[in-house]
């Protein structure tokens, strides 16, 4: 798939990628129509913005486009959903599936038998031990590590760095080793 250009909020989109502005978001059908263009790609890191942009996509009847860097390695019966993300160095293991508008970023590993939902982030070094569930719109910060079978809930966040041996219940914050929940805003 090749690159036909970048629209931003402001439409003055990110210096040296190499990729053309060539507009607002609030012109995204039109952009897409004018270039002739098959498919956009959310390439959001903010899940919420990313969730809007999918949803605006989707409703002007944009279709979605993968992303999978040619130095990343998935596995042939991994599935990968539309507009999801897979960079450089991750690893997507057998039977895994990831979402629509997922990202698996830099260095992650998504282990067997994983299931990574609808618009998570899984942020640089991320390690997902096999049988994880990670549930819709959740946050799993740098170098953080699932240990096998847990479940992280919807829209839950987990800090960077934290070891999470135990399910995280929808909405809430963990951090340390093992993690634990605190207080958003505070510990």
């Amino acid at each position: 798939m090749e690159v036909v250009g970048a629209v931003s909020t402001d439409g003055t989109g990110v210096a040296d990628l190499g990729v053309a502005i060539v507009g607002t978001d609030d012109r995204l059908a039109e952009i897409v129509e004018e270039l002739g263009a098959e498919a956009a790609f959310p390439a959001i890191g903010d899940n919420a913005a990313r969730r809007d942009a999918v949803a605006r996509c989707l409703a002007a009847g944009i279709s979605l486009a993968v992303a999978v860097s040619p130095h990343a390695v998935i596995s042939k019966s991994a599935t990968i959903g539309p507009g999801a993300a897979v960079l450089p160095g991750a690893i997507v293991n057998p039977a895994a599936s990831i979402g629509v508008a997922a990202i698996v970023n830099t260095g992650a590993s998504v282990d067997h038998d994983c299931h990574v939902g609808d618009l998570v982030h899984l942020a640089p070094g991320v390690v997902l031990a096999g049988n994880v569930r990670i549930g819709a719109g959740a946050l799993v910060g740098v170098r953080a590590c699932v240990l096998p079978g847990v479940t992280v809930g919807d829209g839950a966040v987990v800090g960077a760095g934290a070891v999470v041996v135990r399910d995280v219940e929808p909405g809430t914050t963990v951090v340390g080793v093992p993690a634990h929940p605190i207080e958003r805003g505070g510990r």
